[in-house]
């Protein structure tokens, strides 16, 4: 396995830091001052291997090249000397097997948190282990979502593969070991991986015999802010970054974006919309989740209540790449597709002109937990226009945001307040069909990088820069607008949204049958 020597100072003089989140589509680095000033941002896409229906692969060298050159940009475009980068903290989407040997090769693509393919492991966990002991343990039930099904297919399906396997890492594990030579991974990664004892801290050696594999394959675990190493050489060469700069574990990227937006006490919620929605609502204790889940915050001691719509940007964006044409939807001199298609779903009335959107393109998680549920247009009629149909994916992933919602209710998770981040916050329409499905108001912060200023806040809280990392993040976060609900909008919303929890329950059966079919 590869190392490289890594040693923290007794004391670092700090001036600014970086923040990095690998998503779905695509990484992106962002320069702090340490008063959480921007300095500087840069990103960069990636392909995503969608190879058959519910399987979702994507290549970790990507991510680590997307690494390497954002981070160069932004050391680049600010000027910023590179001993005056502090630290750099990496959040990401979550969960992904990415199976590495002792030399510290990867061994396959990684299978992302979309990826469904373990659906026949999950269903055996089901039959020989129960999701009643499961959660008793990890607080999550079983699902393809989480590794342990997916760690079951790998070694079922590519044994030579499992066989070589030292270590399973996460996403930002992986760009931590490729920036210091240690092999890590965060409690937020840990509490999705279906084995890890949330009230013990420490991985389950019941839940791993009971699976069929050892707790060796997995890396140590660390807070969020835990300083990891620093940035070795060869990764210094490449980024640009100094050795003296500090790396911490990190997180997951809606932990992350929920400390962005200011969310750390009880009953504050966000709502991050990229390729998929996360609903995190912060509480003090672990519950039973019913059909939602939980994981850590990014501070210590705060837990997150989540729900989780696989698809919601991801169907705009399936809709932009097959059926958008840039004539057609009238688009203006310099305008991006999303926001020609933002102004063509503001020309529909509240309803899509009685055209209902079912957001399960990949499978679904919360709160329907189908891998086999599959995107449907309801409604369509000659009278249908591309404006209905766009306007249809957006209130088909608000009625999903809702669905969430009401579940955290059913188990008295409070709701204080709710914020909204990510790609998703940037669209008015998109906020005012959110705020008017749920007839309550949606904050926006003015900072919505995602997740990066979250990871910044860590990376700093790790390097003692910040003493009171949740108050600096709430000041941060300053009010951007507030969108409010329109009552007219809800009314007729309301009646939809019975209509949409139906077809669901009407079509189970036949996406099940449909999926069965070769």
């Amino acid at each position: 396995m590869r190392r490289c020597a890594s040693a923290i100072g007794a004391s670092i003089m700090t001036k600014y830091l970086i923040g990095m989140d690998i998503g779905t589509t695509n990484v992106k680095s962002v320069l702090f001052a340490e008063d959480g000033t921007k300095i500087a941002e840069c990103g960069k896409e990636y392909p995503l291997y969608l190879i058959k229906s519910g399987w979702a692969e994507q290549n970790p060298e990507d991510w680590w090249q997307a690494a390497v050159e954002t981070i160069s940009c932004v050391i680049r475009d600010s000027g910023v000397e590179k001993s005056q980068i502090a630290g750099i903290g990496v959040s990401s989407q979550a969960p992904t097997l990415i199976p590495i040997d002792q030399g510290g090769n990867v061994l396959r693509n990684g299978l992302i948190w979309m990826d469904r393919r373990s659906q026949p492991e999950t269903d055996f966990l089901e039959r020989e282990i129960g999701s009643a002991k499961v959660k008793s343990i990890t607080g999550n039930r079983i699902d393809p979502y989480y590794l342990s099904s997916k760690i079951l297919w790998f070694k079922r399906n590519e044994p030579e593969l499992y066989k070589k396997t030292y270590k399973i890492l996460q996403i930002n594990g992986f760009i931590n070991y490729k920036l210091t030579g240690a092999v890590t991974t965060d409690i937020a990664h840990a509490s999705l991986m279906g084995v890890y004892d949330v009230r013990r801290n420490q991985w389950s050696e019941e839940l791993a015999e009971l699976i069929g594999y050892d707790t060796e394959l997995f890396p140590q675990v660390y807070q969020n802010d835990s300083i990891i190493g620093t940035v070795c050489e060869s990764a210094a060469k490449l980024t640009g970054l100094s050795t003296s700069t500090a790396v911490v574990c990190g997180t997951v990227d809606g932990s992350a974006a929920t400390l962005e937006a200011g969310a750390v006490d009880v009953g504050d919620a966000v709502e991050m919309t990229g390729t998929s929605t996360v609903l995190n609502i912060c509480t003090d204790e672990w519950r039973d989740p019913g059909l939602l889940f939980e994981m850590y915050h990014g501070l210590k001691d705060i837990l997150m209540l989540c729900g989780a719509n696989s698809t919601t940007g991801a169907c705009l964006k399936w809709y932009r790449d097959n059926l958008y044409h840039k004539e057609s939807c009238e688009a203006r001199e310099g305008e991006s597709s999303f926001d020609a298609m933002n102004r063509l779903a503001a020309k529909s009335k509240p309803g899509s002109n009685k055209l209902i959107f079912l957001p399960y393109m990949a499978g679904e998680r919360s709160p329907i937990w189908d891998s086999y549920a599959r995107g449907a247009f309801f409604g369509l009629s000659l009278n249908t226009g591309k404006e209905d149909m766009i306007r249809a994916i957006l209130e088909g992933s608000a009625f999903g945001l809702r669905h969430n919602i009401d579940e955290a209710k059913k188990i008295g998770a409070p709701i204080r307040e709710l914020r909204s981040v990510g790609g998703g916050s940037k669209s008015d329409i998109w906020l005012k069909i959110k705020a008017s499905v749920l007839n309550m108001p949606i904050v926006v912060p003015d900072i919505s990088t995602g997740a990066p200023f979250g990871d910044a806040i860590i990376c700093g809280t790790g390097l003692g820069i910040y003493q009171n990392p949740g108050k600096f993040a709430k000041e941060a976060a300053k009010i951007k607008k507030i969108i409010e609900p329109d009552t007219k909008w809800n009314e007729r919303y309301n009646e939809l949204y019975e209509i949409y929890l139906s077809l669901y329950q009407n079509t189970k059966r036949d996406f099940c049958q449909l999926a069965e079919i070769e």
